[in-house]
């Protein structure tokens, strides 16, 4: 049976370059592992590529030199790959969780969220559906492939071809030198995607042995390799290949977050936050003094601003507010009747009318004309009306092509990075827009911010990553090796 796919087309790994160190030493709790890298076509023995490819692993961490001579390293205890482009300082930070949200993307839209049995890729033909499992690391059902133990490990099959076999070294192994022992087979696996395409069957298959093994090989099909083609992958005494540095990050290195080269400013901010430089951040008091300044200055929509960036900060007023510590809560009903005819305090209570009423069009109108204010009141303005225009959906952004919900909400976080809410929303627009990357990273700088967010739209993020902990389990750093 001829399989198509694309697996080497979708392994998609960000963009690194080597850093060199020469008398880099290796920690007591490391091992360097050498891979022979061996490519031939799946119809003949021909060796077509011979390379040597150098990993170290931790207890709980991976580092790795790419094909394109990058740096790698892989995090468990953080969450986190780390990459360092070619002749550069920065070192490109990106959540655990935004790898896998993009590998199960790919999943989701090329075979309608795994309904798909057959699926095309344009001029390179139709595919079965596992192997855009096997590319993205993502699979809708297990079971897919055939599991068969062997004297030296195991081999998967599909339709009754091998697509996978896996050695632990034995009588009759290929390995000159061990398998990788319980010490350090955890990150191994947590590894092995990042480098090959696996299908999720055999992550679990290979997840189930207390080592990995020193040998493993799989059939590649994709628009590179229409013929397709086989790898095999041996460990070796060898070393003649770069190797990988090794944590700490290299001396001199700017650890940024993904999705800085689009939002410098606003993770700028985020971070400068969480430095201190803007010491502790306003209180419920602070606010409730804000919004009695602004009352007694006439200003009745400012201070109505100001209360509703308060709840930006720590979550809805509670029903009982009378005698609590969110005295702004407490005060609103007194505001609404002094700003009663106040002709600003009563467009922005239309506008909050509108979105209970679901009528997002008249909230952006009575939204939009305080967007130029600045301080809390000018975030708490930016905030409502971003989320009134997203909430109206594309309808209301043709309809107002001058307001940019992104914008806005980059423009409320950069003006008050205290807010756990900008943080979500603004990281809700780049996730619904394809971009994990900088969508994680916001999500985890608001959680470090000294708020509780517990009553706050951000602590959906810890439900969306306990989903994505079910979905793409082997792309997330809390998977150990069964012992």
């Amino acid at each position: 049976m001829r399989l198509f796919a694309f697996a080497a087309c979708l392994l998609l790994t960000p963009v690194a370059g080597a850093q060199t160190a020469s008398d880099v030493r290796m920690a007591p709790d490391e091992i360097q592992a050498a891979w022979r890298v061996e490519t031939s076509r799946t119809s003949s023995i021909e060796i077509l590529g011979d390379q040597t490819r150098v990993a170290r692993y931790g207890r709980d961490w991976a580092s790795w030199v790419t094909q394109a001579d990058g740096q790698m390293w892989l995090d468990m205890s953080q969450g986190a790959l780390f990459a360092r482009a070619a002749d550069q300082d920065a070192v490109v930070r990106t959540s655990l969780y935004a790898e896998a949200r993009r590998h199960l993307d790919i999943y989701v839209a090329l075979s309608e969220g795994g309904r798909r049995d057959v699926i095309s890729f344009g001029n390179a033909g139709t595919f079965d559906r596992v192997w855009l499992e096997a590319a993205t690391g993502v699979a809708s059902q297990t079971g897919t492939l055939a599991m068969t133990d062997t004297p030296t490990g195991f081999i998967a099959l599909y339709d009754d071809q091998v697509v996978f076999s896996a050695d632990y070294g034995a009588d009759g192994s290929r390995c000159d030198a061990p398998a990788i022992g319980p010490e350090h087979a955890s990150s191994a696996l947590a590894w092995l995607p990042y480098v090959a395409p696996i299908h999720p069957d055999i992550m679990a298959r290979l997840a189930e042995d207390a080592r990995f093994p020193c040998a493993f090989s799989f059939v590649v099909y994709s628009p590179d390799s229409p013929a397709g083609r086989l790898e095999r992958w041996t460990r070796t005494s060898e070393a003649d290949a770069a190797e990988p540095v090794m944590p700490p990050l290299p001396q001199g290195s700017v650890q940024v977050y993904a999705g800085a080269d689009r939002l410098h400013a606003v993770l700028t901010a985020a971070t400068d936050t969480l430095d201190g430089v803007y010491g502790a951040g306003p209180d419920t008091a602070d606010f409730f003094e804000e919004s009695q300044r602004l009352q007694e200055e006439g200003d009745f929509a400012g201070a109505l601003l100001v209360q509703i960036q308060e709840t930006h900060h720590f979550g809805p007023c509670p029903e009982a507010s009378i005698g609590s510590a969110r005295l702004t809560c407490a005060y609103a009903s007194a505001l609404a009747l002094a700003g009663r005819q106040d002709e600003g305090f009563q467009a922005l209570a239309a506008g909050l009318d509108a979105l209970k009423r679901n009528n997002p069009a008249l909230a952006v109108e009575r939204f939009a004309p305080f967007i130029d204010r600045e301080g809390h009141a000018g975030a708490a303005a930016r905030l409502l009306t971003a989320n009134a225009l997203i909430a109206w959906g594309r309808v209301g952004l043709q309809a107002r092509p001058d307001l940019d919900p992104a914008q806005l909400l980059a423009e409320a976080l950069i003006m008050d990075p205290f807010a756990p809410d900008a943080y979500w929303h603004l990281g809700q627009r780049y996730l619904a827009a394809g971009a994990p990357g900088p969508a994680w990273s916001l999500f985890d700088l608001g959680r470090q911010l000294p708020r509780p967010i517990e009553d706050s739209p951000l602590a959906e993020a810890d439900t969306l990553e306990a989903r994505m902990s079910d979905l793409a389990p082997y792309w997330l750093p809390h998977v150990e090796i069964a012992r």
